[in-house]
């Protein structure tokens, strides 16, 4: 390689996404994959006339003497790294970064501020993404598709535009850019150039500066660009929102009452179970300052005085809706969109024609009065005009006006109750479906039964068609059809909701709707049943993801099934979506639609009921849930399948343990699930039997000894499953820490902790806080318990879930109190208290020991006693030594504060013997030290 001096270049960045993940997750095989990421980038970079290469780690900085060959190399590379066969799960995803200058070479090596500029520019993208300066943007032209990303801030240098290079066949959606003032958004990267609308967009913008302007709502028929507007608009006043700024598309919800549900699942929230979701999401957004984009909100007009309920409780909220009428609430300023001006019509006719791919597209003088035609005949609607303009491709501008000005003479007269320039834009649409071959009619036809969207096993299924992957690129080329990719990097063919209904107009009129629907139901209820059967033995995670690629199409054959009455199909669907509505937090959704499978069929086979109970643990009502686990127990049984009856034996443990507090009894059923695991090697049924066996053996009267010996046991046997190894360490941690060793506990939690977060189990993450927290308070460090507890429940708090919510709370409680910060202490009392259902015993008993203190330590001294001896008498009915023995040294505490020191001892006495039952030396030296002398 020859060296240039005092000549512009363009300097290439890269490095591994994720490398120290790839690294500890692949182990030894991991130099093998960084040498075959290196010979790939490496050829990739030869082959375009690099002139110096230096790699060092997983990163490469290279140099080349033109903007063109660097980009063309980094597509090249990207391209490579795509196609290559990885070993599974190993992927190995790159980030690229160009930027081009003239640094200085010293040394036969590259210096100055223009290599720096280059590393910055690498470090904001994400894997599989090539970003690019705005000066190496220049230097390319017109030779390469870019996507303009907008303004941003690199460290140590002033904020500029950044462009995304688009690599043919590759996926172009990526995250948020990672550079400086980011907000929290799911804004994506824009997937043109935005046209025109500068008044709007100042005008706007001054209405949500405006403290008395809370909701606006951008109205106009279909096709007006409403969603653009609001996107840009969004963008713009990004730093202006501290919490965020999120798009919620509504266009698949037809049900008003799925409307807060969505917003809270955009916005990473949860559904509280037993909580209202507009109760749940009024809480979390109430101290925030926030914008919400709420788009295409007119079939669910209905919501209005829920989303007023909403602004009024929320002061820092502000909305941006898009809807065909206005929502009508005192809160709202309605803003009518436009059509475009004839000059931002034509620029936007020329852009897009552009980025269809008619090569240097321009307007000249003889091809200017034509476009200007074309955008008064389409009466300036974004839309149609993003329709009509890829067909400059093959036609001259005069020659598709010819074509245009016939076509929509035909086609007006549509439904008269429809506006003017909603029946123009559906000529439009028309005349851009007669143009497709006949296969392509009756495949655009029946895709308009996915909502959502399709992958491509899905659209050549249900469409009954060669929907091949060419057949859809030709759609999605004709601007008919969109692409993004999904969570596992597949394709999804999706349609613009006008679209669609047209699509599904055509569908009707052919006779062929309601087999389509049926057909379509059918699909998705066999695909939720794989995904969880695969749930089971694969990548519980990359299946959740794949089920929110696709729920709006399983919550429309859900819909089709009550609609239809269909039991049976609701019955399959809800029966295989339980545990994704579990893990999700989805409890109220989730519920109903078992309720209603349950009715609608007149049946209640096993798998069924444990899923309504399994979502009713999580709820904070469950009276009655131990006779509706064992009836779900009962039909396991005569089912005979092993899977079942793991599930339902592992569930029946939980609630006897868990909630109603027998250990003993629990552990009967976890040995039993663990048996029926084990004969029919179900991996994940028996991790979750031995989890709660372990856990069983911290928190029940089993001695420390012996449940060390039990946890030790499962470690051991379990060296080809991380799982139950991090889940024993947890369990060891707490043990080890009863018996005095806090340096040996607090390194197994570490261990235990850090492995389930590298498994993606981050729930499980939060719910280990309570052995942290425990380990901490023995070790005499209520700061860092509280600390613990505190992070716990920022993390629990938006995820829906109540039982492990209330005891973080409680625990937080009684660590503040031991702080004697009790006005905090006794807020977060409250929240343990409203949190808990009835029958959860353990944190009924923690919420009013906690309380008990805070009373005592405020010389409320009457109702602690109160509080602390229905603490112990709730305790005693439960075999969990530990949790009897600290809230018989928390009464004693209350006595001794309340001067009865001889009753004190004789409680603290009793709080020893628990103790020294259990074999918990640290909680024993420590009632002991409370004795009065």
């Amino acid at each position: 390689m020859t060296e240039p001096a005092g000549e512009t270049v363009t300097l290439l960045f890269s490095d591994i996404e994720g490398s120290t993940r790839l690294l500890q997750r692949t182990g030894d095989a991991y130099a093998g994959l960084l040498s075959e990421h290196r010979r790939l980038l490496g050829e990739a970079f030869e082959r375009h006339g690099a002139i110096h290469a230096d790699a060092e780690g997983d990163g490469f900085f290279v140099v080349f003497p033109s903007a063109t060959e660097a980009a063309a190399a980094a597509s090249e590379a990207q391209r490579a790294l795509a196609e290559h066969a990885w070993p599974e799960a190993s992927e190995v995803r790159v980030r690229i970064g160009l930027h081009s200058g003239e640094p200085r070479l010293v040394d036969g090596g590259y210096v100055g501020l223009d290599v720096h500029h280059a590393a910055r520019v690498m470090s904001a993208g994400h894997g599989g993404q090539v970003l690019v300066s705005e000066t190496t943007r220049t230097l390319l032209g017109e030779h390469f598709e870019l996507r303009d990303l907008g303004e941003h801030r690199l460290k140590d240098l002033a904020s500029e535009r950044l462009f995304q290079l688009v690599v043919d066949g590759l996926p172009t959606e990526f995250p948020p850019l990672s550079t400086l003032g980011n907000r929290p958004t799911n804004l994506p990267a824009s997937p043109n150039p935005f046209v025109g609308r500068t008044r709007e967009l100042e005008e706007l913008g001054a209405l949500l500066e405006r403290d008395d302007v809370r909701l606006v709502t951008l109205t106009g028929p279909g096709g007006t660009g409403k969603s653009r507007l609001a996107f840009q608009l969004a963008r713009s006043v990004l730093d202006d929102f501290a919490n965020g700024v999120f798009f919620v598309r509504l266009a698949p919800v037809r049900d008003w009452e799925l409307v807060v549900p969505t917003i809270a699942e955009t916005i990473g929230l949860r559904e509280r179970a037993g909580e209202s979701s507009v109760a749940a999401l009024t809480d979390y957004l109430r101290d925030r300052r926030m914008l919400l984009v709420l788009d295409n909100l007119e079939q669910v007009v209905e919501v209005a005085p829920v989303l007023a309920d909403v602004l009024a409780s929320a002061p820092g909220l502000k909305v941006v809706a898009t809807s065909r009428t206005p929502l009508r609430l005192t809160l709202e300023r309605a803003y009518a969109v436009s059509p475009l001006g004839l000059d931002e019509s034509a620029q936007l006719f020329a852009e897009r024609a552009r980025a269809a791919g008619a090569g240097g597209f321009e307007l000249t003088d003889e091809n200017r009065q034509a476009v200007a035609e074309i955008c008064a005949r389409l009466e300036g609607l974004p839309l149609a005009i993003e329709l009509a303009a890829p067909r400059v491709r093959t036609l001259t501008p005069a020659a598709l006006l010819r074509r245009l000005d016939r076509r929509l003479a035909l086609l007006t007269g549509g439904a008269h109750d429809l506006d003017e320039r909603q029946r123009t834009l559906r000529g439009t649409i028309e005349w851009s479906y007669d143009l497709l071959a006949p296969a392509e009619q009756a495949l655009f036809t029946r895709l308009g039964v996915f909502v959502g969207g399709s992958r491509l096993d899905a659209a050549e299924a249900v469409c009954e068609t060669e929907a091949t992957l060419d057949a859809l690129e030709s759609l999605v080329e004709k601007s008919l059809l969109r692409q993004r990719a999904d969570s596992d990097g597949e394709p999804r063919f999706w349609m613009l909701e006008t679209i669609r209904e047209f699509a599904l107009e055509r569908l009707e009129a052919a006779g062929e709707a309601e087999a389509l629907q049926r057909r379509h139901a059918g699909w998705f209820a066999g695909l939720a049943e794989c995904l969880d059967a695969e749930s089971r033995t694969g990548d519980q995670p990359a299946v959740i993801a794949r089920l929110d690629d696709d729920y709006p199409n399983l919550r429309s054959a859900m819909g089709l099934a009550r609609d239809a009455g269909d039991g049976e199909l609701l019955l399959r669907l809800s029966t295989a979506l339980w545990p994704f509505w579990s893990t999700r937090g989805f409890v109220g959704e989730g519920q109903r639609a078992l309720e209603d499978a349950l009715e609608l069929s007149g049946r209640r086979p096993a798998r069924a009921l444990l899923g309504l109970s399994s979502l009713r643990v999580l709820s904070v009502s469950s009276a009655g849930l131990l006779d509706e686990v064992q009836e779900a127990l009962r039909a396991a049984e005569e089912l005979g399948d092993p899977l079942t009856l793991a599930q339902a034996w592992n569930l029946l443990g939980q609630v006897e343990g868990t909630l109603l507090g027998s250990l003993a009894k629990a552990e009967e059923a976890w040995r039993q699930a663990l048996a029926y695991a084990e004969r029919a090697n179900l991996r994940a049924e028996r991790a979750d039997s031995i989890g709660w066996l372990m856990m069983s053996a911290n928190f029940g009267p089993l001695p420390v000894q012996e449940g060390i010996a039990r946890c030790r046991g499962f470690h051991d046997e379990a060296g080809d499953d991380p799982f139950i190894q991090a889940n024993a360490r947890i369990e060891l941690a707490a043990l080890e820490a009863m018996r005095g060793d806090f340096r040996t506990a607090r390194e197994l939690l570490a261990r235990g902790r850090q492995a389930l977060a590298e498994l993606g189990f981050t729930l499980m993450v939060a719910m280990s806080a309570q052995e942290a927290h425990y380990v901490e308070i023995l070790a005499g460090d209520p700061a860092a318990a509280a600390r613990i507890s505190r992070e716990s429940f920022a993390q629990l708090e938006p995820l829906g879930e109540r039982a492990y919510l209330s005891t973080a709370a409680a625990l937080l409680a009684h660590a503040l109190g031991d702080l004697d910060e009790l006005e905090e202490a006794e807020r977060f009392s409250r929240i343990s208290e409203e949190a808990s259902s009835p029958e959860d015993v353990f944190s009924q008993v923690l919420w009013r020991s906690g309380r008990a203190k805070i009373r005592a330590r405020r010389g409320e001294l009457a109702e602690a006693e109160t509080l602390a001896r229905e603490a112990v008498a709730l305790a005693e009915k439960t075999d969990l030594l530990n949790t009897q023995g600290d809230t018989l040294a928390d009464l004693g505490e209350v006595l001794a504060l309340a001067g009865q020191h001889a009753e004190a001892a004789s409680v603290l006495e009793l709080a020893a013997e628990r103790f020294e039952r259990k074999g918990n030396l640290a909680s024993l030296e420590r009632v002991r030290a409370l004795a009065p002398a």
